[in-house]
């Protein structure tokens, strides 16, 4: 008798014209509010630099300060001349703004009162890709990170000091970025919802990150403990960003609830993806080192299941490699691989996977309301579970 498939069996299965649609079809998703959301972080940085700076002798080291947030951005190069670096996908903003019109159309709202919803949405949405990239800096010194985006990270370029105090800069940005939504015309009451679950989602990162730094060299982290710690680093601002969407977009309650936690499985399902690609993606095609995740002696789910499961002799291996000193030579790499395929390392990730993939499509499913929506934004955010369960 046939059996139902999970979304991600169908990727061992695609051909390469699936494929470059699909890559497409994302691509068109990251692009449908790119630019608006581009304009809209250069102008709160440029903002904040124009109101802070108003004595000449201050203005060129005020301007550095800022410059270095514009650098973080990939706006100016490190010498803070303009540059076009990879700003990355934005694709946490766009989620909000996406909520936010299939809200809109739940809602049955007006042309006007969408145009109304949507530029208040535009604001929120910056304020959230703000605290990302606050979020990123403060990681990059934490995990001792010298790249990002293929450029030097902001604490390589100028300091610790310098780059955890731009965070917190960006930080405080993020959080008057949201509050020009009074400014708008918003609803206090909506405003005071907002900021408060970007910031109970900021005080979720930080505890995310701080059982990330707390797992080092740990050899107990289980399996559990790994999935709680990625809710809070990953899953949790997606789930704000859609579900504050939602609510500028006038969802009620329910709706919001329903795409919040469509976000958080979203979010824990990309970073599965990113663990199983972190060690057995297409390396040829992506242009990595083969198992950098194991190289580098990570310990994301593929090892903690794998030391969960292993025999005493595997699991004395696995963490001998992994308290050895410097990278994992080619050898070690492929003793590691082969533990992680006796222990079925791979089929469980993408079973969990699976299992976020399926719960955000049931999720996004239920967001239905009496009046008839434009299917456009569901097609937006089915597309990306589509891509997500697509792995290698």
């Amino acid at each position: 008798m046939p059996t139902a498939s999970h979304p991600g069996d169908q990727r061992r299965h695609r051909a390469p014209d699936a494929d470059s649609e699909l890559d497409s079809r994302v691509a068109a998703v990251l692009a449908r509010h790119r630019d608006a959301i581009s304009a809209s972080l250069r102008e709160a940085v440029d903002q904040a630099r124009v109101h802070a700076v108003t004595d000449s002798e201050i203005r060129p080291l005020l301007d550095s300060f800022y410059g270095q947030m514009a650098y973080h951005f990939g706006w100016v190069r490190a010498d803070l001349r303009e540059t076009d670096a990879n700003a990355g996908k934005l694709m946490r903003p766009t989620l909000l703004l996406i909520a936010c019109e299939l809200a809109c159309g739940i809602a049955g709202r007006s042309p006007s009162e969408y145009g109304q919803a949507m530029a208040r949405a535009l604001t929120a949405a910056c304020a959230v890709e703000i605290v990302h990239n606050f979020s990123l800096v403060h990681d990059d010194i934490e995990d001792r990170d010298e790249e990002r985006r293929h450029r030097p990270t902001l604490w390589r370029v100028w300091g610790v000091s310098q780059a955890i105090n731009t965070g917190d800069g960006m930080f405080s940005l993020a959080r008057l970025t949201l509050l020009g939504l009074l400014d708008q015309g918003t609803a206090p009451s909506l405003v005071a919802t907002l900021a408060r679950l970007l910031d109970n989602t900021c005080l979720r990162l930080c505890e995310g990150q701080h059982l990330d730094m707390t797992f080092e060299g740990r050899q107990e982290i289980s399996v559990t403990m790994y999935l709680t710690m990625i809710e809070r680093k990953t899953a949790a601002l997606m789930a704000c960003a859609l579900e504050m969407g939602a609510r500028v977009g006038g969802a009620d309650d329910t709706l919001a609830h329903q795409l919040g936690e469509f976000g958080r499985a979203l979010g824990m399902a990309f970073q599965l993806r990113d663990d199983l690609l972190g060690i057995w993606a297409n390396f040829a095609q992506l242009g990595k080192s083969q198992a950098g995740d194991l190289r580098r002696k990570k310990m994301s789910l593929p090892v903690i299941h794998a030391l969960e499961h292993a025999t005493i002799a595997d699991r004395e291996m696995l963490l001998g490699l992994y308290a050895a000193d410097g990278p994992a030579s080619d050898q070690q790499v492929t003793l590691a691989l082969a533990i992680l395929e006796r222990t079925g390392a791979q089929a469980r990730v993408r079973s969990v996977l699976n299992e976020q993939c399926e719960r955000a499509q049931a999720l996004l499913g239920a967001c239905t309301g009496p009046t008839t929506i434009d299917s456009e934004p569901h097609a937006c955010l089915s597309t990306l579970i589509e891509f997500v369960a697509h792995t290698v």
